[in-house]
């Protein structure tokens, strides 16, 4: 997931049981020691999601990690601040909403109207010059 982000908010998705990673573009920072900090905005419980596989670009500004919420829920969703510790401005101040896994197969679509079959065809076209 590439997102290009630089001092706004943000919705991301994290997916329960699935691999979450995250790119975005941010502003210019000298360290490279990153924390998320989330917010349960249900119980405005504050905790520290865990990182891993951090990297930032310097020359291309952007940061990419991997995160995991311990005892993430279906359904909650976090305020969530990317801070660096060579700087006193967060990279990332949004939110996180949490969702089942996506792993399973579409269902298959019925419609409504039972009345009209769509048939198969043959693309044919006629061409009027």
């Amino acid at each position: 997931m590439l997102l290009l982000l630089y001092k706004s908010q943000i919705m991301l998705s994290y997916f329960i049981s699935q691999s979450n990673d995250y790119t975005f573009r941010t502003q210019i920072t000298a360290s490279n020691q990153f924390t998320m900090s989330l917010q349960d905005m249900t119980t405005l419980e504050t905790f520290t999601g865990s990182i891993t596989s951090m990297s930032y670009e310097p020359y291309e500004s952007y940061v990419s990690f991997s995160l995991n919420i311990s005892g993430a829920i279906v359904g909650q969703e976090y305020r969530a601040t990317l801070l660096n510790s060579g700087s006193a401005l967060p990279l990332f101040n949004g939110s996180i909403q949490v969702y089942a896994s996506q792993s399973l197969d579409k269902s298959v679509y019925e419609n409504q109207n039972k009345g009209y079959i769509s048939h198969q065809s043959p693309n044919s076209y006629i061409i009027i010059k």
